[in-house]
């Protein structure tokens, strides 16, 4: 089954911002993406979720500003701003409430719409990010922090590739294959290349790029890393969550974002939040291969 598929366009302050949505259900779950992904990232976890609740569900999931089809909706950028949009979309949608679901910085943003907007949101599906990162010492002064080298810490390549060009859209296609999070059997698919190829720009020399807007993506770094109270925002909140953490990172490479050590701390800490381990997965294929998808689309429909 292929989910119905339309993309549509939400006015939010200072512009507009471009949605996709899979599904024709009356429940509309929303998806906030990672930090240089798009909605399309979603595209697995959303066909699952209107396969498996037989289109009942509909899963609809925004480019962010300074992304893909929002690639040129100006600032501000911050947590706050996208969830901020995050509610307009609900607002575009006639919805008074909703679950949202986000993926790494996305449960970021999700969290802090859950505290700027209570009302708006049912519950939290958090996909390998949201809660604060494990401390390796005192939190950075953002007043003096280098915050491009607090970002390259923690996400690496996929802020590198902002400066990188290629010839053609299909040579970018090929750098992102022989990305280690995609090696193994069944964890390159049509969903993430369908991802990839909906981030490739032209430039004026007609090479390729990815369209993420780097401010943007520093700015939301900084927020997610350095800015402790926008980072914190799931520890001043009630709303009922599950937190789905990877075993393996960004790299494929072991520990992930959060060591089982720190997973176990926090969920001490946090009575509304139930951690729920992805064995198998790293911080890429949680969402985009189907084993991932149909873990974080099982959660999303509360099995």
């Amino acid at each position: 089954m292929r989910a119905r598929y339309e993309r549509f366009r939400v006015r939010v302050s200072g512009g507009e911002i471009t949605c996709g949505r899979w599904g024709t259900g009356d429940t509309v779950v929303v998806a906030s993406h990672g930090i240089t992904a798009n909605h399309l990232s979603w595209q697995s976890v959303a066909e699952l979720v209107v396969e498996r609740s037989d289109d009942s569900v509909s899963l609809v999931a925004l480019d962010h500003r300074g992304r893909a089809g929002s690639a040129d909706t100006p600032g501000p950028f911050g947590l706050q701003a996208h969830a901020d949009d995050l509610v307009a979309v609900l607002d575009h949608l006639g919805l008074e409430t909703a679950t949202l679901a986000g993926h790494s910085l996305g449960g970021f943003i999700i969290a802090n719409a859950a505290e700027r907007h209570p009302a708006r949101v049912e519950r939290l599906v958090l996909v390998d990010g949201g809660v604060p990162f494990p401390s390796a010492g005192p939190p950075p002064n953002p007043a003096t922090v280098d915050v491009e080298a607090v970002v390259q810490a923690v996400i690496g390549p996929a802020l590198d590739r902002l400066d990188m060009r290629w010839p053609d859209e299909d040579s970018y296609v090929d750098f992102f294959r022989a990305h280690p999070a995609f090696q193994l059997p069944n964890e390159w698919t049509a969903g993430v290349e369908d991802y990839v190829r909906y981030d490739a720009v032209a430039t004026p020399e007609g090479e390729i790029r990815s369209s993420v807007n780097k401010e943007a993506v520093l700015v939301d770094g900084g927020s997610a890393i350095v800015d402790p109270a926008a980072a914190a925002a799931i520890e001043r909140i009630l709303t009922p969550t599950t937190w789905v953490w990877c075993p393996r990172g960004l790299l494929d490479q072991t520990p992930g974002l959060f060591p089982p050590e720190h997973v176990e701390e926090q969920a001490g800490r946090l009575a509304h939040v139930t951690p729920l381990f992805a064995a198998d997965t790293n911080h890429y294929t949680i969402v985009t291969a189907d084993f991932g998808a149909g873990i974080v689309a099982d959660v999303i429909l509360g099995k």
